[in-house]
């Protein structure tokens, strides 16, 4: 399905002014009216006023909480511990008595969700939902930074009962205590993050022992892991934005001088990497993704793009319609409280190709290899981007090539984005449930807008499984079964796909609703309207090569109006250690 964009022949001011004026916010019984100093005002009141909308309409009187319906499985009602702390901060911040007094039957219910006893392994969490039981250690970085913003605003204007105050210090005290005896790994990035800021709220508060050298040890590891180049947990649409948070929230609870110059630090590195990968015509951070949930960030709330928003001063479209859900709008309360103005990064003129690195392993193993090494390449040219990583395994959420670009005219707003996603991986969790997609490696070479791609198997394979390639709904088939190249028209770009094959091979095409069979959605937040087109290949169908099982193909993507690429030697070494192809006589190569 394409995203309307509004025409880039009216003023920006008038288009951005469309948007706002489209969103049916209803009137509250009090406002928020941000602090001058903040900027912007009327940008961050915006985003306030979304998240109180969005808690306005899943709010549940009877529990005073809030709730939503989940979609696996269906229809059941949970009442998210998270949203609902995030609520009531978002009520404290009005100072209306009625807030006051609504924020606190909520908060009575948030702090029961925490697991207080001391043998217990999750001992310092709280449950994601009052219906479930503690089970993610990540909730006490998440649940407990949002108590500390309401612990902030009760020091600058008393609004707790003395015994709810006293539940919410001791809440936030355990959730300290739980994040430092946990000592995520640095790698996993946004985790990192919000548990670097909740230990240095615990050390102003509250004097929590050892929370400020811890933090701050934390945080000097980050950001020498990350150095001149990408976090180890790099450009995620969702996860880069909690990142960004985080670092906010720990320059904000700073504890002292140095640890707010290491906040500053990262808060510069993130919004370097923003900037340098940020596609302005399309509205998306270009590739690849170490974590995505959504292929399009204009159609599903992405933590980011209200980054970009105010980053970008108010030149982001933000859209009533998109696909909504509690971590992504229910975030807004804090930005909206966050000191941010247009950034100077985004006055750069685009980088047309950059190879770029990141280090480290994401994820929340405190043995995870911070030696791991990853490389990136990006293009821009125009309205098109094209970003792949060289070596990654198949993990579910990762997105190993990523491309998108702009077609004008072809809707009654102007403007939509198409794009391109190497989703094999989520695509292995359809075919085969259960299956480690860690096992199969993605292996590339990408030179500006052709990339030579390689899906590796060295030992089990899921061969109820395809190789997939996903495009919007508006992507036209125009290949045969069996041809070479297969041709995916999509308005202003048109993709060549070849395949990389010691033997004959078929691509088969799709156009799916969501949801997907076998939870190929699950970690993907899609509109129920939402449908895309994918090009496959059956790993049954993969070649035998040495003692890997290999689907290899070569994609490139050129302007419609302009000539297919010239390729020849195609080639995939029958010993299994790699594959070669020549675009336009430009050598490509990997090896595996």
């Amino acid at each position: 399905m394409h995203t309307s964009i509004f025409t880039a022949t009216l003023p920006k001011t008038l288009i951005y002014g469309c948007f706002v004026a489209l969103s049916v916010i209803p009137a509250f019984a009090a406002t928020w009216n941000p602090d001058p100093s903040l900027g912007n005002p009327d940008q961050h009141r915006r985003l306030y006023e979304i998240a109180r909308h969005y808690c306005e309409v899943n709010f549940d009187p009877d529990a005073n909480l809030v709730g939503n319906s989940s979609p696996n499985p269906p229809n059941k009602k949970h009442h998210g511990t998270g949203a609902s702390a995030a609520y009531a901060y978002g009520l404290l911040l009005t100072g209306d008595p009625a807030d006051d007094a609504l924020a606190q039957k909520i908060l009575r219910r948030v702090v029961t969700c925490q697991d207080t006893k001391p043998d217990s392994p999750t001992y310092g969490a709280f449950n994601w939902s009052v219906e479930d039981k503690p089970q993610d250690l990540n909730s006490a970085a998440f649940v407990g930074l949002t108590l500390v913003g309401i612990l902030d605003i009760d020091r600058q204007r008393p609004c707790l009962d003395p015994d709810l105050r006293s539940q919410v210090e001791n809440a936030v005290r355990l959730a300290v205590q739980e994040v430092m005896r946990r000592n995520i790994n640095q790698g996993y990035t946004n985790i990192a993050l919000i548990s670097v800021a909740l230990a240095s709220a615990g050390e102003k508060f509250l004097a929590v022992p050892g929370a400020g050298a811890w933090a701050q040890a934390k945080l000097d590891a980050l950001n020498a892991l990350a150095d001149d180049g990408e976090f180890a947990e790099y450009l995620s649409p969702t996860y880069t934005g909690v990142a960004i948070s985080g670092a906010y929230a720990a320059r904000k609870f700073a504890f002292s001088p140095a640890f707010a110059a290491s906040a500053d630090t990262t808060i510069n590195h993130l919004w370097k990497q923003v900037a340098a990968a940020y596609h302005a015509p399309t509205f998306q951070l270009g590739g690849p993704y170490c974590r995505a949930y959504g292929d399009n960030m204009l159609q599903y709330t992405s933590d980011l793009k209200y980054w970009l928003y105010l980053g970008l001063g108010g030149n982001y479209p933000l859209s009533e319609t998109d696909t909504a859900h509690d971590w992504g709008k229910l975030s807004l309360f804090g930005l909206a409280t966050t000191p941010i103005s247009p950034r100077p990064e985004f006055k750069q003129p685009p980088i047309p190709w950059r190879q770029w690195t990141a280090v480290g392993s994401p994820g929340g193993n405190a043995d995870a290899d911070n030696t791991l090494v990853r490389h990136f390449s990006q293009y821009k040219d125009g309205n098109f981007t094209l970003g792949t990583v060289t070596t990654q395994d198949e993990w579910k959420q990762k997105r190993n090539l990523v491309a998108f670009w702009r077609n004008e005219g072809s809707s009654p707003d102007g403007a939509n984005v198409g794009f391109c996603q190497d989703e094999s991986n989520e695509a292995i969790q359809e075919g085969d449930p259960g299956f480690p997609g860690e096992k199969v490696h993605f292996y590339s070479q990408q030179v500006k807008d052709a990339a030579l791609v390689a899906l590796v198997a060295p030992k089990d394979v899921p061969l109820k499984s395809v190789s997939t390639l996903v495009f919007d709904e508006g992507a036209v088939m125009d290949g045969k079964a069996g041809s070479s190249p297969f041709v995916i028209k999509d308005g202003s770009i048109t993709t060549y796909l070849y395949p990389v094959s010691n033997a004959s091979v078929q691509f088969g095409t799709q156009l799916n609703t969501y949801p997907m069979p076998n939870g190929q959605d699950f970690f993907k937040v899609r509109p129920v309207s939402y449908r895309i087109s994918r090009v496959t290949r059956p790993w049954s169908l993969a070649d035998v090569a040495g003692t890997s099982h290999v689907l290899a193909y070569l994609i490139v993507f050129r302007p419609s109006d302009k000539p297919a690429p010239v390729v020849s030697d195609i080639v995939l070494k029958p010993d299994g250690t790699g594959a070669s192809a020549k675009v336009d006589g430009t050598d490509l190569s990997i090896s595996f």
